[in-house]
């Protein structure tokens, strides 16, 4: 038989839950208000208090709290200017300076976080821009000038081609008008320049796709840089957002 595999639950997934009550650590209270819906679940779960996930514990503390107040529990309203009214009100105090401070720790770890990411993300853009210089020196020339000059090369080549095309046409009209004796040489002549023509149409062709090939590359290397400086951007933006909600 094959082993039972272990299945995923949802408490696997909160390892690194933080508090939002620091004194749920112990339970609402030692003896269950008997007069509390379930009384007798609270007392199972106050027993086992330990075994239970933080977030739980979080969750049925602050619960407890209001089912006693609702209830007629032991949490009595006390005089304000009594002594234990200010213990009680500096406990509260001090349990939401705990909840902040553990607010202030998540956010300040996301933003390191935020700031890694977003070193990573110049770290890589420096590295395509350092390559595209890179590129651009291997060739000697840039982008723009390299597809200037093979511009110019297409340019005479297809100057050669008219030349040769004009040449055509007349030692076919001197054929057509010469004795046939002749004829011989000048079919081979005629011949010759056609291979030749053949010859230059096929470089201009080669050159034309290496020409549009370069062309797509400057444009995707462009698109890369465009989406680069977006990110960066966000990044740049976020992280504002994040050092503006430290400050306050």
């Amino acid at each position: 038989m094959s082993p039972i595999e272990e299945k995923t639950t949802i408490w696997d997934t909160l390892k690194d839950y933080q508090r939002r009550h620091p004194e749920s650590v112990n339970p609402p209270s030692e003896r269950i208000n008997p007069d509390i819906p379930g009384s007798y679940l609270w007392v199972i779960l106050v027993t086992n208090w330990q075994n239970l996930h933080p977030l739980i514990q979080d969750v049925l503390y602050v619960w407890y709290r209001e089912l006693s107040k609702l209830y007629g529990g032991k949490i009595e309203e006390l005089d304000p200017k009594s002594t234990e009214a200010l213990l009680a009100r500096f406990e509260e105090l001090d349990s939401k300076l705990k909840a902040y401070e553990l607010e202030r720790s998540n956010l300040e770890q996301e933003l390191m976080i935020r700031d890694r990411d977003f070193q990573r993300l110049r770290s890589v853009a420096g590295k395509r821009e350092k390559e595209n210089i890179e590129v651009q020196q291997m060739l000697g020339k840039s982008f723009q000038e390299k597809i200037m000059d093979k511009q110019k090369e297409i340019d005479e080549k297809e100057e050669i081609i008219q030349q040769l095309k004009a040449k055509i046409a007349t030692l076919e009209q001197r054929v057509a008008s010469s004795p046939t004796t002749e004829d011989a040489s000048q079919n081979k002549e005629v011949s010759n320049l056609k291979q030749q023509l053949e010859h230059r149409t096929k470089l201009l062709r080669e050159v034309s796709e290496e020409l549009q090939k370069l062309n797509q590359q400057v444009k995707e290397q462009q698109a890369t840089i465009e989406q680069l400086n977006e990110k960066l951007r966000i990044k740049d933006e976020k992280i504002r957002e994040i050092k503006g909600l430290l400050k306050l």
